[in-house]
């Protein structure tokens, strides 16, 4: 007949004294310590423990009642002094319940814990609730049963620490004859091959830790294996920290899903509540995100899994921000607190001392991993490290050291837990004040750093601290919260979410500071300074969002004149020269050049000067002077030498270095030297990809790399860099930098032979870059656009588009491409019926913009179309006689001319005239003519070629 523990209790408390009276209150004391019970629960105990022994109350054989006064046994005792082993039944059948027959992941612990057990004589498995460490401590006796006998003992049931010798000695059938049981316990055990398994030993640790030094010292083959989720810390001690199960990628297929054991073990459970259940890719995503919400904690993931009865996996995934509500339904045969979530982590926070309760609550307000520094701000108490420590060892907070400074974290499923608790005590924004004052002057402090170090030397790992930030600006800015310290710690954050590329999350949070100053204006004056050039810059702005720019920036700089703000009077200025860049006007973008320059010398950064040269050759690459451009970026490099890694990188949007070098490649490959131009853009992915510094890198791409190898001709190359381009501006939610990679994409279809799809791309990518107000390359994009709509046939339209664009330069200055757009006007133009002479006429102007620019790049190209023009026109014309063609006449004086930069009106630019031309024309023998001007020269050739088609003939 099963007995409770406590009818077990008090017969082995009256059986260890033999013949003695013992009262009801001494019976009771002993039996259910601190705990007041009245006396029938205990005649309620003493009928249910006769019935088992088959005693009668008028004739009793080992229970007798003295009515009034108490009870007493009085059947006769015998030691078994046979070395026997303990009575001891096999792991399988034990009241523990029967041994898992699947375990996942656990079997490197096993092994571990198994050779510890071993060699040592105590072994304790530690760990949070539900980790599974009951389950890792049977496997553990299952494989050593070879060689050690064992006893499972559950500890949760027992209230009192100073019953667990009585507890022992029932499991192992000791008969007690006196009152040292421990020392009946130490002779039964002593010199035989034996495992005492304590299970759930946190809520008795100190009385544990006394029964297993005890034992282990009065005896010398008994083993202890404890579980519990704090260390004994006794003496001899060996302690295993039990992790948790491993998690899958968060986008797993099913197939690397289920490398994971944290899935495996949530796929082996919803089979059995649901009668059968395989992973499918779709079920993936959700079923990684189960799992890792809940941190890997087996009981949570078991109770997660049993819930699909009602739940779909898509809505149980979605469900778990309340998971205490949802993981409420475990297994009837579990212990009480293995049946809900909840009640795992009751368990351990009753138990806890109310320093350690309040420690806890005012933690969990930190998401992610925290410093001690960090948890110092938000813990109330003075004994903030030991408070850390004790939470550590009791598993309720992890702690990685493997860093040096410890990194703490508490779970998911903790930290949600605790955060109940602290706002049931109405603490909340008391605790998150604290935190976000100190987040606010953490980041305030190390400013400087965050500008200039290298992320790999910064002194603490910034990152870790977003986690935090978001919560602490979702208060500020909460119906609960505190506006001002939002607005205040949005501006001390404002470096971090640059240097960490966080865009979107920087835009939403200044966007609610300003909407709060905004209607203030004297309230914080400063912060509104700052936080307007944030809003204006373009990586800021989705592509509908144009609005902001030269307002913001605007905004910013009057308040700056009005603060005497040097520094940010130039971060105003180089915004908007930024903003009139992309926007394609380089003129009034040299204009802000010249204002910036004036301003530079007396700010506090000597270093803004030479950012201001690097301004200056990137306005003159747009404006056509790329010999000019390449010399001050070369010079101005050379000077940033001496200024720290990244230091300007926040207050103006990218890496200097980085953004010098991408105009330097652009002018070198405009200049003629394409490999030196690719060598650089490689040389300068490199350098973005070392300082780690997202946007540079997305700008390298869009403006040098992809653009570059379009331009040479290696369309390979291109589509790497493209696609780099699009993943990199897709994880960043950089819109407009996207677009580009769709123009980029679009120039590719051409050239596969798709004008239609070409054309669809372009066309609507263009449209996103003008209403987001980049149009930047707009004038290179309808190159494209136009040579999509000639290959489709709409050679009227195509010229309509180029014209726009050729217009569109000569309205803003913007010359970079001019070349360019006049080649492509002739391509267009040798299609159209007739169109040769017109074709030479751009071609004609093509290259003489291309000579005034010193543009080698452009001319080679020009060069080519202009032979193939001649080619197609001798063609048409029923062939020719002469030995050499037009094109290949001029090449030596195309090759030989070198233009010195002069003043010059209407593209007509007054040189060292070209080489004399030779030629024999019917009638007049061998003629000589010089020119003294290009235009001269090419009416000459025009005129001489339409005159005389088929003989004459150059020298």
């Amino acid at each position: 007949m099963p007995l409770g523990s406590r009818a077990l209790d008090i017969l082995s408390f009256l059986a260890s004294h033999p013949g003695e009276l013992k009262t009801n209150n001494e019976i009771v004391k002993q039996v259910w310590p601190n705990t007041f019970v009245d006396e029938a629960n205990l005649r309620v105990h003493l009928s249910a423990l006769r019935k088992a022994l088959g005693d009668t109350q008028r004739s009793p054989r080992f229970i007798s009642n003295v009515p009034g006064r108490g009870y007493a046994f009085i059947a006769p005792l015998e030691r078994d002094n046979q070395a026997a082993s303990p009575r001891v039944a096999p792991l399988a059948n034990s009241n523990s319940g029967r041994f898992p027959a699947r375990i996942f992941g656990r079997e490197e612990s096993i092994a571990g814990i198994a050779g510890q057990l071993t060699k040592e004589r105590l072994v304790t498995i530690c760990g949070p609730g539900g980790i599974g460490k009951s389950t890792v401590a049977k496997a553990v006796l299952s494989r050593c049963a070879a060689d050690l006998n064992a006893v499972w003992i559950d500890l949760s049931e027992v209230g009192n620490g100073v019953l667990i010798p009585t507890v022992v000695a029932s499991e192992l059938g000791i008969l007690i004859r006196t009152d040292n049981i421990l020392k009946e316990i130490n002779a039964h055990l002593d010199g035989r091959n034996v495992v005492v398994a304590l299970d759930s030993c946190e809520h008795v640790v100190e009385h544990a830790a006394e029964f297993a030094e005890a034992l282990l010292d009065q005896t010398t083959s008994p083993r202890i294996l404890t579980t519990s989720r704090e260390p004994l810390r006794a003496r001899g001690e060996r302690v295993y920290r039990l992790q948790p199960l491993g998690l899958p990628p968060s986008a797993a297929t099913a197939a690397a899903a289920l490398i994971s054991p944290a899935v495996q073990l949530f796929v082996d459970r919803a089979d059995a509540c649901l009668g059968g259940y395989e992973l499918s890719d779709v079920d993936a995503p959700y079923v990684a995100e189960i799992c890792s919400r809940l941190d890997g904690i087996a009981l949570a993931i078991e109770l997660a899994a049993g819930r699909l009865e009602s739940l779909g996996i898509a809505t149980l995934s979605r469900s778990l921000s309340d998971c205490f509500r949802v993981l409420s339904r475990g297994r009837r045969t579990a212990l009480p607190r293995h049946q809900t979530l909840r009640a795992t982590i009751d368990w351990s926070y009753l138990r806890l001392p109310p320093p350690e309760q309040q420690a806890l609550k005012e933690l969990s307000v930190l998401p992610g991993g925290f410093t001690g520094e960090t948890a110092r701000a938000v813990i109330s108490s003075a004994e903030a490290d030991d408070l850390l420590a004790a939470l550590v060892s009791k598993s309720l907070l992890v702690a990685d050291t493997h860093y040096g400074e410890p990194v703490y974290r508490l779970l998911d499923t903790t930290r949600l837990y605790a955060s109940e608790k602290l706002a049931d005590a109405g603490e909340f924004s008391v605790v998150m004040s604290s935190f976000s004052e100190h987040l606010t002057a953490l980041l305030e402090a190390a400013e400087e750093e965050i500008y200039s170090v290298s992320m790999d030397e910064w002194s603490q790992d910034f990152a870790q601290q977003v986690p935090g930030l978001r919560a602490a600006l979702d208060w500020g800015f909460g119906k609960s919260g505190d506006i001002l310290r939002g607005v205040r710690l949005t501006v001390a954050a404002l470096p971090l979410f640059f240097r960490l590329s966080l865009l979107d999350e920087c835009l939403v949070a200044v966007t609610k500071a300003l909407g709060h100053l905004d209607v203030r204006p004297d309230l914080d004056e400063r912060s509104r300074m700052k936080l307007y050039p944030a809003l204006g810059w373009p990586q800021m702005r989705s592509t509908d969002g144009s609005k902001h720019g030269i307002a913001a920036w605007t905004t910013a700089l009057h308040i700056a004149e009005k603060l005497g703000d040097i520094d940010y009077q130039l971060r105003a200025i180089w915004a908007l020269w930024v903003d009139a860049i992309n926007r394609g006007e380089p003129r009034p973008a040299l204009e802000l050049v010249d204002r910036y320059l004036a301003a530079a010398p007396s700010a506090p950064d000597w270093a803004d000067v030479i950012i201001g040269r690097r301004m200056h050759g990137a306005t003159l690459h747009w404006l056509g002077r790329h010999a000019e451009a390449a010399d001050e970026l070369r010079m101005m490099l050379a000077d940033y030498e001496t200024v720290p890694d990244g230091r300007h990188s926040v207050r103006f949007q990218f890496d200097q270095r980085v953004t010098a070098r991408i105009i330097l490649a652009r002018c070198l490959w405009v200049l003629g030297e394409e490999e030196a131009a690719l060598r650089e853009i490689a040389e300068t992915l490199s350098q973005a990809l070392d300082i780690r510094h997202h946007l540079s890198l997305s700008n390298v791409l869009a403006e040098a790399a992809c653009p570059i190898a379009l331009l040479s001709g290696r369309n390979e190359l291109a589509a790497e860099y493209i696609q780099l381009l699009r993943e990199h501006t897709k994880a960043l939610s950089l819109d407009v930098w996207n677009a580009y990679a769709d123009c980029f994409e679009a120039e590719l279809q051409l050239r596969a032979g798709k004008p239609s799809e070409c054309l669809t791309q372009i066309r609507s990518s263009m449209g996103v870059l003008v209403g987001a107000g980049f149009t930047l390359f707009q004038t290179i994009f309808q190159t494209t656009e136009a040579k999509a709509l000639a290959a489709s046939g709409c050679l009227d339209e195509a010229l309509v588009v180029i014209n726009s664009a050729l217009g569109r330069c000569a309205s803003s200055g913007e010359r970079w491409c001019l070349p360019e757009l006049h080649r492509v006007k002739g391509q267009i133009e040798a299609q159209t019926a007739g169109g040769g002479p017109s074709a030479l006429a751009a071609f004609e102007t093509a290259l003489e913009s291309a000579l005034i620019d010193r543009a080698e790049g452009w001319k080679r190209l020009i060069v080519e179309d202009i032979a193939q023009c001649h080619a197609a026109l001798a063609a048409a014309q029923g062939g020719c006689t002469h030995r050499q063609s037009v094109p290949q006449a001029i090449l030596p004086w195309l090759r030989e001319v070198r233009l010195e930069r002069t003043v010059y009106t209407d593209l007509q630019l007054s040189t060292r005239p070209p080489s004399p031309i030779r030629a024999q024309v019917p009638g007049r023998g061998e003629c000589k003519w010089t020119m003294p001007h290009r235009s001269a020269y090419w009416s000459f050739c025009r005129r001489i070629w339409s005159e005389n088609p088929r003989t004459m003939k150059y020298a």
